[in-house]
């Protein structure tokens, strides 16, 4: 054996020895995609059977007369449309926690994400800014 023939195999070895990570990497990796799709078909089911939300107005029985009782539609308050509408996905934010300005910011991403009307939009936008922090 001369020394060509040992720093061949040592060549090979090494080759052989890096194979084995990119193989185990790879299967990680297609092991985590797999993970991610299950979870996203899984949310995605579980946002399709969720139930419907609750009505936007409040009934207000008004004091009954002789002929009957009569009702009077109400809308809800931003403060109750924001509880409403964004503890659905995650806890809902202390109004002083951000600046009018970052409220501005935030809820015009979440209003597109919650697909809300732009009347509530408007009313949970004056309660957040109306609450918001210096």
């Amino acid at each position: 054996m001369d020394s060509n023939d040992g720093a061949m195999h040592t060549t090979e070895l090494t080759k052989a020895v890096l194979r084995v990570p990119n193989k185990l990497i790879r299967a990680v990796a297609i092991g985590v995609a797999v993970v991610n799709v299950a979870v996203m078909f899984i949310t995605s089911l579980a946002k399709a059977q969720s139930p419907a939300p609750a009505s936007k107005t409040k009934q207000e029985t008004a004091s009954a007369s002789a002929t009957g009782a009569s009702t009077k539609a109400e809308p809800l308050s931003g403060a109750e449309l924001w509880t409403m509408n964004c503890s659905r996905c995650h806890m809902a934010r202390n109004p002083g926690e951000f600046t009018a300005a970052q409220w501005r910011t935030i809820f015009r991403h979440m209003r597109i994400r919650a697909n809300l009307p732009a009347d509530q939009a408007r009313e949970i936008q004056k309660y957040l800014e109306a609450g918001a922090g210096k």
